[in-house]
């Protein structure tokens, strides 16, 4: 772990100091010395690249956690926080607040309000069961659905703003400023630690809902809390940076692959390796093509993709 410590924070000043403009590791340097610096290049550096630096650090490692907790909670490698339909109803949330002209508080708020809502929906057809894996996957297939339709009806209601919820819903550090950075900690905090936490009863649920049960973990208690949490997780990253897939489903299970070991140990090695993954999708978005920026979203589906494709086959020939 302390490797993986060591790079991100190698990693967070070399793409502090790396942009597609001439403001780099001089200015930086003069920047962090007390040195002389135009008002542009501390506008730069303060106000534009380290929010956006921060803000990839914390939802990659926000993502993942979620995708961690999920595969727990399912005892499913395949599972992630989109399974649920969060990263759809926050979508969707954050989609009617920006056509509104609402600002990023609003937009976190309708964000959060509807992913807790579509997650009352998901918890309502598992009362009976106790909440059984495939029960809420099957009503999360159904809110995916649903949500995706209101989103794409939103889009056609769009008019002039079509361009910023295309870019938005891409996926992208673009808008991220210390006011999105002022809603993103506090929730990356709460819900890392609540994580951690229930880190013993997270392990108790890959036995199974009856060995869970026998070891004295209350399932209706672990499973509600978990829920929550990978909601409140996905909803304020998604709400501040749109729609960023596969690091939620890739990035933890690389981690077990590699690390391997209980849930206290997963979760923070898997916190670490998302944010290393967004920083540098994030730092590639914005300096591979000159004078364009491209979304995130589209870098990490691209190299997320192929990724599923191998998990399935992997799936196969295990079951084979």
């Amino acid at each position: 772990m302390k490797y993986l410590w060591i790079t991100l924070l190698l990693a967070i000043p070399a793409a502090w100091g790396i942009g597609s403009n001439s403001t780099g590791f001089a200015q930086l340097f003069q920047l962090l010395t007390n040195g002389e610096i135009s008002a542009a290049d501390r506008i730069i550096l303060l106000d534009l690249r380290l929010p956006r630096v921060l803000g990839a650090v914390f939802v990659g490692g926000m993502l993942s956690a979620a995708g961690c907790a999920a595969q727990n909670l399912f005892r499913n490698d395949l599972a992630s926080p989109h399974v649920l339909g969060c990263v759809n109803a926050a979508a969707l949330g954050a989609v009617a607040a920006l056509l509104c002209g609402a600002g990023s508080v609003m937009m976190g708020c309708c964000a959060l309000g509807m992913t807790i809502l579509t997650l009352f929906i998901l918890l309502i057809p598992g009362w009976q069961t106790h909440w059984e894996g495939s029960t809420i996957i099957l009503a999360g297939v159904a809110v995916n659905a649903c949500c995706a339709a209101l989103s794409s009806g939103a889009l056609y209601l769009a008019d002039e703003r079509l361009n910023t919820l295309v870019f938005w819903l891409l996926g992208g550090f673009w808008r991220m400023g210390w006011q999105e950075l002022c809603l993103l900690v506090p929730a990356a905090l709460c819900g890392w630690g609540i994580l951690l936490k229930m880190a013993p009863e997270m392990d108790m649920l890959l036995l199974g809902d009856r060995g869970a049960l026998m070891s004295g973990v209350s399932l209706k208690k672990v499973k509600i809390t978990a829920l929550i949490v990978i909601a409140l997780l996905t909803a304020a990253a998604v709400s501040c940076c749109g729609v960023i897939g596969f690091v939620g489903l890739a990035v933890p299970h690389i981690v077990r692959l590699t690390g391997g070991g209980s849930f206290r140990r997963v979760l923070p090695l898997t916190i670490l390796s998302g944010a290393l993954l967004l920083l540098g999708a994030d730092l590639g978005g914005r300096t591979l093509v000159p004078d364009r920026e491209i979304p995130v979203g589209i870098i990490t589906a691209l190299a997320g993709a192929p990724f599923f494709f191998y998990l399935l086959l992997r799936r196969s020939r295990n079951h084979a």
